[in-house]
């Protein structure tokens, strides 16, 4: 059952409808497309260890996949320390959490949930819940807690209405790098202010064979925008690239993917207003970048530290004045994954 179009309850989903129909997944690109996402020293090592301490001793040590282990002594809770202790494990991500932090956490977390409240939303307070406690209680490594923002229900909800439209699809193709087959793909329908179908490839291939796109997916992709109208609704946004090239991009330079745009290599078709907007900006970033460089270096440093002191000011007023895609959410989820990015680095 989809959502009515046009119609929200009070208690409707932020973002994914409770009633989301998933139909035609394909098991390998799934698979593949989960891969993509996860960092990969996650993939070649158990994903987490979480240590219950009281003081600095450990009470219990739980590492996934193995279960609970033998207490192993816990060298420290600075940056520095947890890392060693990640690798001494032999794991990619520790969280150590105080034994009283517990109880308290799940007192306020039970208050602040309420009947009829959507996942996204109960998510948003367990996440708000936990931040608030970063080095007060809760440590982990990598940092991700202290690095991800905890933005409210309203303002997700309301980006997400801005930059994508309501009864348009939602579509992402990789290509494996030899071009024999598509490496992962998804298709999603937004209707009622939530993603309500999502489906893969496999929903379309009677209409666009998929080795035939993977072929010359740089010409073929347009058929498989009008398999989309037929099947589910018109794109709005839609992406395609090869695997290669999609983690120079996830792992470059912020103006990484203007580049590969401009080198064909890339094509996002249809492509909305506010997204041709922030991949214009990173193209001239990096043009002023490079010319900057030695412009800069003639003129005096307090000049240089003007101009920067400038340039940031006008980016927040940005932000402020609401004219920036993602002013709504208070943070930049662009320059989050600049934080981020090093964690997907090979």
């Amino acid at each position: 059952m989809l959502a009515r179009p046009g119609w929200r309850s009070k208690y409707t989903a932020v973002v994914i409808s409770p009633e989301l129909e998933l139909a035609d997944l394909d098991a390998r690109h799934w698979r593949n497309g989960w891969r993509l996402l996860v960092p990969p020293r996650v993939l070649d090592q158990p994903s987490w260890a979480l240590a219950v301490v009281e003081g600095t001793q450990i009470l219990k040590l739980v590492i996934a996949g193995r279960g609970a282990v033998d207490p192993v002594a816990l060298p420290g809770l600075t940056a520095t320390a947890l890392e060693a202790y990640a690798k001494q494990l032999g794991v990619a991500a520790v969280i150590v959490i105080e034994r009283g932090l517990i109880r308290e956490l799940s007192a306020e977390i039970e208050a602040a949930l309420r009947m009829g409240q959507d996942g996204v939303a109960q998510s948003l307070i367990v996440w708000r819940a936990v931040k608030k406690r970063v080095g007060r209680g809760v440590w982990t490594e990598p940092p991700l807690l202290e690095l991800f923002p905890a933005p409210a229900f309203d303002p997700l909800q309301r980006t997400f209405d801005l930059l994508v439209p309501d009864r348009s699809g939602l579509v992402a193709y990789v290509i494996e790098d030899n071009r024999a087959r598509v490496h992962t793909s998804i298709i999603a329908v937004k209707e009622g202010g939530d993603i309500t179908r999502v489906s893969t490839h496999l929903a379309i291939a009677d209409l666009v064979p998929e080795a035939t796109l993977a072929r010359d997916w740089t010409q073929s992709y347009r058929r498989v925008l009008g398999a989309v109208e037929e099947r589910f609704a018109k794109p709005s946004i839609a992406l395609f690239i090869e695997r290669a090239t999609l983690m120079k991009v996830l792992t470059g330079p912020s103006d990484q993917l203007a580049r590969e745009l401009n080198a064909k290599r890339v094509v996002i078709d249809p492509a909305p207003a506010w997204l041709l907007g922030l991949l214009g900006g990173a193209a001239v970033a990096a043009m002023a970048g490079r010319a900057g460089r030695a412009l800069a270096s003639m003129l005096p440093q307090s000049t240089r530290d003007a101009g920067r002191a400038l340039a940031q000011r006008a980016q927040n007023a940005m932000m402020e004045s609401g004219a920036h895609p993602f002013a709504l959410l208070g943070f930049d989820p662009i320059e989050l994954w600049s934080r981020i990015k090093h964690y997907y680095r090979q």
